[in-house]
């Protein structure tokens, strides 16, 4: 799904002249992609943890407003078994899309179903490994999903060079049926409540009732309740916005900065996202010792705190401004190529731990309502990152490669410190946040009961 996302990109010029479109218009393919990502949470998210009508009569009966006596956990892996043929279909849709219309409403659903193999994921991953042994695992599997984004411009630029610009969607129908095919036959079920209905059946305590409307009423407003009003979340999100904002814009503008100041081809300027991905495996490799900063601040600070994710990103934090003046300075003639590319190489190494560190505290801070935060986060970035694209070549035309990207790394600048600040004074921010006090109250309560 991730690798779908970007491939896009590097198409953008054959769409447009395809469909006799402007190059913006072309573009919003990226946009209603990422739309589609940010509207599929809210929706496959919840659906994976409540319970389901079982029967027809029984779906009649909800829809009456009678409660159901009935109902059936459906689980991680079923939502998992139901999207992904149909983000198949969906790029299907696009390689024989008739015009430029059904193509962005083809990308859209293909967002939208493909959502939930990133954001369901991590739900199975918290299922299968306990918390202090999670760190990698995490990293991975978010390794995966910013290092697809970044190899798929080039593939794509050279499946566009080489052959029909409809190729960059066969080759994720290729690659997405394979996934699908060991989803189908090796994916077991993760989510322990639906494991010990399925082994128990029927007995008591394990046939519950619940209203779904107003599951799903709340799973679909508290994000947007807790974006708002709760500053930690808003603030932490607004970064992670910010930088796959930038993300998203340097997938359509690195082409176009190597295409027309150094007249690369379509596929030679793919390579230059090498830096980006170099950076993000230095980073994911470098998981097991973050590890160990974060086992060393909890020792430090005397019990688990959600300030301990934050130590290394003080400093990881500023890689990311870095590698964008690096760049802004150093991509284009008389310069050597290399030095542009190998200015992805902080960016990569900054992104990937700052996500994690941030999506960890997160977690930590608002435990029980950890899935509203992440989603409300996931959607708030994935906004930004649908926005950004469209104008990269305005902006790109109009500043030039230097103070353009200079401009995004000023806004990255003003960022940076937020890490320092959230672990200088993040335990005053969370004593008068109301839902991190009343996770506090429950896990209290639970450990009283225990």
């Amino acid at each position: 799904m991730a690798f779908c996302s970007s491939i896009y990109t590097a198409a953008i010029e054959a769409i447009a002249d395809h469909y006799g479109c402007s190059r913006l218009i072309s573009t919003l393919g990226v946009s209603t992609f990422l739309l589609g990502f940010a509207t599929g949470p809210l929706l496959f998210a919840p659906l994976s943890e409540i319970w389901s009508v079982r029967s027809k009569e029984k779906t009649l009966k909800f829809l009456r407003d009678e409660r159901p006596t009935n109902l059936v956990l459906r689980g991680r892996s079923t939502i998992f078994k139901l999207t992904q043929p149909l983000f198949l279909l969906c790029q299907i849709g696009c390689a024989l899309a008739p015009n430029i219309g059904a193509m962005l409403a083809f990308r859209f659903f293909a967002g939208f179903f493909g959502a939930p193999a990133v954001t369901n994921s991590g739900g199975s991953l918290t299922d299968m490994w306990p918390q202090s042994q999670l760190s990698v695992p995490l990293a991975l599997f978010s390794a995966a999903s910013f290092l697809g984004p970044v190899i798929a411009p080039l593939v794509g630029g050279f499946v566009t060079e080489y052959a029909p610009w409809q190729w960059n969607f066969w080759v994720v129908l290729m690659l997405g049926s394979a996934v699908c095919l060991a989803v189908f036959f090796y994916l077991p079920e993760t989510y322990h409540p639906k494991i010990l209905r399925d082994k128990h059946g029927k007995q008591s305590g394990m046939n519950e009732s619940k209203n779904i409307k107003l599951e799903l009423y709340i799973n679909l407003t508290r994000p947007w309740k807790m974006l708002f009003r709760e500053p930690i979340l808003f603030t932490l999100s607004l970064y992670m916005a910010l930088i796959y904002g930038i993300l998203y814009l340097d997938f359509t503008a690195y082409p176009f900065v190597y295409k027309e100041s150094r007249g690369w081809s379509s596929g030679m300027a793919g390579l230059s996202f090498l830096g980006i991905a170099l950076g993000m495996f230095i980073a994911t490799a470098s998981s097991p010792y973050i590890n160990r900063v974060h086992g060393h601040y909890v020792r430090k600070l005397g019990r688990p705190q959600p300030e301990a994710r934050l130590p290394h990103l003080i400093i990881l934090s500023w890689l990311i401004p870095l590698g964008l003046f690096w760049f802004a300075w150093t991509a284009s003639p008389p310069i050597h190529w290399i030095s542009g590319i190998a200015a992805g190489v902080p960016f990569g190494l900054g992104l990937v731990p700052l996500f994690l560190g941030i999506t960890s505290y997160l977690t930590d801070c608002y435990g029980k309502y950890s899935a509203s935060a992440l989603a409300a986060n996931a959607v708030f970035r994935s906004l930004f990152g649908a926005a950004f694209p469209l104008f990269s070549q305005q902006l790109y035309e109009g500043l030039g490669t230097a103070w353009a990207t200079s401009l995004l790394a000023f806004l990255a600048v003003s960022m940076a410190p937020l890490p320092w600040v959230f672990y200088r004074f993040g335990p005053r921010l969370r004593a008068v946040s109301k839902y991190h006090l009343q996770t506090m109250e429950a896990q209290e309560a639970a450990e009283q009961r225990a």
